[in-house]
């Protein structure tokens, strides 16, 4: 994903690049254009009609006929008439271009006539490749007409072959390029949207924009949240309202265990009633983790860790606690659930492993705890597998060798509430160490 959105901005900027060039080129030859206006550049039609007049009443008569079949070619055919120029139907007047020869020729009086018809429009002259015929008195009985052919848009502005072209193709571009960036803005609003939700389970604000396709999708998206959410929210209810039941039969089972005379017998009834018990309450946590954090404040996890190593050396754990680097180590969040999370992350150290090696630092905007064991350590394919509740390191049923299997089912799901990530891999020396990375509450202030 990161590697596509790379290639995206790649070409994005290329894109950009393309865009800022082809707009200095045109402006360059913009310039060249407004430069050879002011030289009155020789190569263009009008200056060359004004021209062949100028020269024409310095021509004898014999002089004439060969310098208009010498001038003449396919873009531009010279001939003289004696009848006065009229506009035959479906040809209108060209004025911009009979203003530029009169302009060369101080006012003298000429004709610039195209067929509209086929032109559709004699405003668009400078996009037909229909011939425009000018006609200038160079005497009272005789009119010089030009035939010009050909790319008229060069022949009477200076425009290079393609300038319209580039001109209009830079539009299209720049439009083009318009329409990517506001449909990929709005891709990217849905995209955080739904990175926000995955990580809060909260419906996130989403502002509905783009194509009405990328709209369609941005509203389905808040409706998809919205029923996701609610879907949690009654699966915590229910899972509550089963627990609470659950645990009122518990309590009445204990009760009743008083009757009993058989003390083994109610040392053991009285032990699966306290798994029950916990079995239930870890399930609810289960699912109290996968709603939004609403209350939070800011705390150092340092003490958590502290609290939790203390708590499993008073239980007959082999647990150790290194600091990597100065405090404090200040998270924004649950810290009962945080000291929840690192607790059982402990536990199955010590379970599996004997031994739990714990360590707090810092790594740029993340506080890092790292718990190792000596155990065999998880197989790589397995390492994603343990998170999955109800999944445990050992095959056994029995809660005593492999506990309930939420224990880091509950742990990934309160560090995924905080915004973090939980991993394993191998500690140095052997064995697994877990990994929980939290972002680090600096903007939060001092631990409360």
């Amino acid at each position: 994903m990161k590697r596509r959105a790379g290639l995206w901005r790649v070409l994005y900027w290329f894109a950009i690049l393309a865009i800022v060039a082809e707009a200095l080129g045109l402006t360059a030859t913009f310039r060249e254009l407004k430069r050879r206006r002011a030289e009155d550049a020789a190569e263009l039609a009008p200056d060359q009609i004004a021209a062949v007049a100028r020269l024409w009443p310095s021509l004898t008569t014999t002089q004439r006929p060969e310098v208009l079949r010498a001038l003449s070619w396919s873009g531009l055919n010279y001939r003289v008439v004696s009848e006065a120029p009229a506009a035959a139907p479906g040809e209108a007047h060209v004025r911009a271009i009979e203003a530029a020869v009169s302009r060369r020729l101080d006012g003298a009086e000429t004709v610039a006539l195209i067929h509209a018809v086929r032109a559709n429009n004699p405003g668009n002259w400078p996009l037909s490749s229909l011939p425009v015929r000018v006609f200038v008195r160079v005497a009272p009985t005789e009119w010089l007409e030009a035939d010009v052919r050909g790319e008229l848009g060069a022949r009477f502005l200076g425009v290079p072959t393609g300038f319209l072209v580039g001109v209009i193709g830079l539009l299209l571009a720049a439009g083009v390029l318009a329409m990517i960036l506001r449909e990929g803005r709005a891709i990217a609003r849905i995209s955080a949207s739904l990175e926000a939700f995955s990580a809060t389970g909260a419906p996130q604000p989403l502002a509905v924009g783009g194509s009405p396709e990328v709209a369609a999708l941005a509203r389905r998206t808040l409706d998809m949240q919205q029923q996701v959410a609610s879907l949690l929210k009654e699966r915590t209810a229910m899972l509550g309202a089963i627990a609470h039941d659950i645990k009122t039969y518990v309590q009445r089972l204990k009760l009743r265990l008083d009757l009993l005379d058989d003390p083994i017998q109610l040392e053991k009834a009285g032990r699966d009633l306290d798994a029950m018990n916990a079995f239930v309450e870890d399930a609810l946590l289960l699912a109290v983790n996968a709603e939004p954090l609403i209350e939070a404040r800011t705390f150092d996890i340092a003490d958590i860790a502290v609290q939790e190593a203390e708590a499993a050396q008073l239980a007959g754990g082999s647990v150790s606690l290194r600091r990597e680097d100065e405090g404090p180590w200040l998270i924004h969040g649950d810290p009962v659930g945080v000291s929840r999370a690192l607790g059982n992350v402990i536990s199955n150290a010590l379970r599996y492993g004997g031994e739990a090696r714990v360590a707090v630092g810092r790594r740029g905007v993340h506080i890092v705890t790292t718990v190792d064991d000596r155990g065999p350590g998880i197989p790589q394919p397995e390492r994603e597998a343990v998170f999955v509740a109800f999944r445990r390191g050992e095959t056994s049923r029995s809660r005593e060798t492999g506990g309930s299997g939420l224990g880091l089912a509950i742990a990934r799901g309160v560090v995924e509430r905080h915004g973090g990530t939980i991993a394993i891999s191998d500690a140095p020396g052997g064995g697994a160490r877990v990994t929980i990375a939290l972002p680090a509450a600096a903007s939060h202030g001092k631990a409360s």
